[in-house]
C-alpha cells in the first residue's frame, strides 16, 4: 500500500487534531499530496421568513470565512510535509462530497477522526465516508486503549465469494505494510461462526470445530502472508459474532491499528441490518483502517 494522495478531513471538535497528526506521520518519508478539507453547514430552512435570502447568504459566507480562518491557523501549527492544499466546503452531506472528490481525484487514503455512534434511522458521517466506494478510510480513535503494541487485521475466511477472498488478501497486504511502517508485530483475527443453539444442544462440539478451523485456516493465512514472517501464535481464531470477537481480541492484544474490510450495504437494509465492519467499529477503541473490495 503506497500513499501518493491523502484526503484529510479536519475536525474542529478534535482538539488534538489526530487526523492531521496521522497524515503527517504517513507523509514524513514520502513525497505525496495532502488535501485538507474542513466542512461547515448551518441549516436555514427552519428559520422560515425570519431571514431574507441576502441574510442567509451572509450567514453562509460568514460561516465559511470563520471555518477557513480556523483551518489556516490549524495547518500553520501542524506544518504538514509534501504538497499541501486545503479547502473549506459548505455542505450538509459530507459523505456525498467525499465520494465525488474520490471519483474526480485518485485518492489513496481518507483520514478523519472517528465518531462511532449510531441509532437505527440515523447513519453517521463515518459510515457514509466508509461507503465512498473508491478509497480506504483511516478512522482515528477519539478514545483509545492505553496499551498499544500490535497491528491487527480481521479476515472473513468463511466466505467462498471471490470478492471476499480478494478483499482478504488486500487486507492482509495492507496490514503487513502498516505493521512494517509502524514497526509493530502483526496479529490476525478471525471469528468462527457456530450456531449457539446447536452448540448448547451438544450437536456441535466447539473445541472440535476450533481445532478443525486451526488445522485448515492457519496454513491458508500463512500462505496469504507470503514472505512476511507471521508467527502462528499471532493467528487468533475464536468462536463468536465478529462484532464482539474482533474488539475483544483487539483489546487483549493491544491493537494500535485495526485493519478491517467492508462491502458496504446500502439503503434501509444497511440501517436495519448493519455491516460487520460498522458494528465492530462501535466497540473498538483504536485507530481503524477500513478497506473495500477493489
Amino acid at each position: 500500500m503506497q500513499f501518493k494522495h491523502i484526503l484529510v478531513i479536519a475536525d474542529p471538535q478534535d482538539k488534538q487534531q489526530m487526523a492531521l497528526a496521522w497524515a503527517k506521520s504517513l507523509a514524513n518519508d514520502q513525497k505525496l499530496k495532502l488535501h485538507v478539507v474542513a466542512f461547515c453547514y448551518e441549516a436555514t430552512k427552519g428559520l422560515g421568513k425570519k431571514l431574507s435570502d441576502e441574510q442567509k447568504q451572509a450567514l453562509k459566507k460568514n460561516a465559511i470565512s470563520q471555518r477557513a480562518v480556523w483551518l489556516d491557523k490549524t495547518l500553520s501549527k501542524t506544518a504538514l510535509p509534501g504538497t499541501v492544499s486545503s479547502d473549506t466546503v459548505w455542505t450538509r452531506d459530507i459523505g456525498k462530497w467525499v465520494k465525488s472528490y474520490c471519483e474526480s481525484n485518485r485518492c489513496d487514503l481518507i483520514v478523519k477522526t472517528g465518531h462511532r455512534t449510531e441509532t437505527m434511522f440515523y447513519t453517521p458521517t463515518d459510515w457514509h465516508v466508509m461507503r465512498n466506494g473508491h478509497s480506504p478510510v483511516l478512522l482515528v480513535a477519539e478514545k483509545r486503549w492505553r496499551r498499544k503494541q500490535t497491528v491487527m487485521v480481521s479476515l472473513d475466511l468463511g466466505s467462498r465469494s471471490k470478492t471476499k477472498k480478494s478483499l482478504n488478501q488486500t487486507l492482509i497486504n495492507a496490514a503487513i505494510t502498516m505493521a512494517n511502517e509502524m514497526q509493530l508485530p502483526l496479529h490476525v483475527a478471525y471469528s468462527l461462526p457456530i450456531s449457539p443453539m446447536l452448540k448448547d444442544l451438544g450437536i456441535i462440539d466447539k473445541d472440535k470445530e476450533l481445532a478443525k478451523a486451526h488445522k485448515k485456516l492457519v496454513p491458508k493465512i500463512l500462505d496469504m502472508a507470503g514472505d512476511y514472517a507471521l508467527p502462528e501464535e499471532n493467528i487468533h481464531i475464536k468462536v463468536g459474532e465478529p462484532h464482539l470477537v474482533i474488539p475483544s481480541l483487539a483489546s487483549e492484544f493491544g491493537a494500535a491499528l485495526m485493519v478491517i474490510g467492508t462491502v458496504g450495504r446500502k439503503g434501509l437494509k444497511a440501517k436495519l441490518m448493519g455491516n460487520t465492519a460498522e458494528s465492530t467499529l462501535s466497540l473498538l477503541k483504536t485507530n481503524v483502517l477500513v478497506l473495500q473490495p477493489d
